[in-house]
């Protein structure tokens, strides 16, 4: 059972290690855009999302730092569900719209985390997660050579040698290599399973469990200022200077500020880097950028990049495509294995 499991999971990893690379050239014509002459203010671009989608409340709207590519808009909730939206920020148009959930991409992922099977399979997921976590440290006691002659055949796989051989060779030399790599992915993907293992982690980064607390603001009657979004955009930029897409979330209760998140495109590590905003006056009100967040809450912002092998850019995601292929062939070759093991024969003794 949890062999099957981490077979899909591992292959949907592989996808899903390059998803933004494919989905922009699977999805081109909704991707990417020519720019013409400068683009749409961010109020405008919400305006049209709005108007096309009257009946469904924004969620999100992601403006990405390249020139080429698209404005993404997000309506709907985690509860109901999401819908989006392409849109072109120079002419306006609306490249695509459709269903989250229904898109190629999210349904790997459901896949993945899922198993298509909601609440059941992220169960099945975690709990095939934590064999694996466990995996990796009992196979490392296993694998491990008893002299130095026998380490040579642990590492490198023996040429010219038979089938059965090859196939325990690939198995075991092969979940070697991946075996440090697997220990820290199915660690990233324990603390999104599981509410004790996230706790857990925060008290022995931080000494207790220390979530940023929630940002509120002042409910008043005050009227929305002109051009609200496109100063809240000019203002991010001008506090966060690295270049990098930039996400707004609206909020969805009128004691909620915006938050607007900058994505740090500049440095080796992936981060990212946040502002509240009035959701009215567009005043700043607090500013949480990653370098002054606790090791725990950035261990923790850190958990997904780590996971999918995007942390470090292209060498990190080549790196988590070439581990989740060899787990994905773990489980085959310790079937072949197991099946393969044949039964010596008794010796019938001759009175």
């Amino acid at each position: 059972m949890a062999g099957s499991v981490l077979l899909v999971v591992a292959l949907t990893g592989c996808i899903l290690s390059f998803e933004d690379e494919l989905t922009s050239v699977f999805f081109v014509k909704e991707q990417q855009v020519v720019p013409k002459g400068d683009k749409l203010s961010v109020d405008s671009l919400l305006s049209i999302a709005k108007t096309a989608s009257p009946k469904k409340k924004i969620f999100r709207m992601i403006l990405p730092s390249e020139p080429y590519r698209s404005v993404k808009a997000t309506f709907g909730s985690k509860k109901l569900g999401y819908d989006y939206l392409y849109i072109n920020p120079y002419s306006g148009e609306i490249l695509s719209e459709g269903k989250e959930n229904k898109r190629f991409f999210a349904v790997v992922l459901n896949l993945h985390r899922f198993l298509l099977a909601g609440s059941v399979g992220k169960t099945i997921t975690g709990i095939s997660c934590a064999i694996t976590f466990f995996m990796t440290i009992s196979g490392l006691y296993l694998w491990w050579p008893k002299n130095r002659k026998v380490l040579k055949q642990r590492i490198m796989v023996k040429q010219n040698a038979s089938f059965k051989r090859t196939n325990w060779d690939l198995h075991a030399v092969g979940g070697f290599y991946v075996m440090i790599f697997l220990f820290i992915i199915t660690l990233t993907g324990l603390i999104w399973s599981y509410d004790w293992i996230e706790t857990l982690m925060f008290k022995l980064a931080d000494g207790k469990t220390s979530k940023p607390e929630m940002v509120m603001q002042k409910v008043d009657k005050a009227k929305k200022i002109d051009g609200l979004y496109s100063k809240i955009v000019m203002e991010s930029n001008s506090i966060y200077l690295h270049q990098g897409d930039l996400s707004i979330n609206f909020p969805d209760k009128k004691d909620k500020p915006i938050l607007v998140s900058k994505e740090n495109g500049e440095d080796v590590v992936k981060t990212v880097d946040q502002i509240y905003f009035d959701n009215r006056t567009g005043a700043v009100i607090s500013k949480r950028p990653f370098a002054s967040l606790t090791l725990g809450n950035q261990i923790r912002k850190l958990n997904k990049p780590i996971h999918t092998g995007s942390i470090f850019g292209w060498p990190t995601k080549l790196l988590a495509f070439i581990v989740s292929f060899l787990t994905a062939s773990l489980p085959i070759t310790g079937l072949l294995i197991y099946l393969g093991r044949g039964k010596k024969k008794k010796k019938i003794s001759v009175v």
